[in-house]
């Protein structure tokens, strides 16, 4: 169980943007008719899952939480406002609007860049801060794993400026 409660809520938090990441490229798929672009944004799709996946089964029992976060648990939009952070994935939006206002993949991809560019430095600043190793652990796991998405996001980028 951790010990403090910026680590349970930083579990919530990272299961929220793991859940809007998941939808906004499901949504992208179907949207971007370049097969190039829609196989990275696939990759990427499965890792999000594969990431609330992982937070679920070890994360969640470990916070004392269900099996899945419940609407009563999260509380995020109230922790984002106090901190200001600014990353769309942390906070309960309208990902099909969002998704309906891109006009063309290269904005899809930059809009996917800054949030993962995002997960990365929060992540990391977690990580600097936890005050257990096991959340210490965690937070190096999901910026490693968010800087890998960087870099395919990069990628697809400049084969298409």
């Amino acid at each position: 169980m951790f010990e403090h409660f910026e680590e349970k809520e930083a579990v919530e938090k990272a299961a929220l943007i793991e859940k809007n990441g998941k939808k906004f490229y499901s949504l992208l798929i179907d949207k971007i008719d370049d097969e190039n672009i829609t196989s990275v944004l696939k990759e990427l799709l499965y890792d999000e899952g594969k990431h609330l996946e992982i937070l679920e089964k070890k994360y969640f029992p470990e916070a004392g939480f269900s099996d899945e976060i419940t609407e009563e648990e999260i509380e995020i939009e109230k922790y984002v406002e106090e901190r200001g952070v600014p990353d769309m994935f942390t906070r309960r939006i309208n990902i099909e609007k969002l998704v309906d206002a891109i006009d063309e993949p290269k904005k899809a991809l930059l809009i996917a860049l800054d949030t993962e560019v995002h997960a990365v430095e929060f992540f990391e600043d977690l990580a600097k801060n936890a005050k257990t190793p096991e959340g210490r652990k965690m937070y190096k796991e999901l910026a490693e794993e968010e800087r890998t998405h960087v870099g395919h996001i990069k990628g697809l980028l400049s084969q298409i400026e």
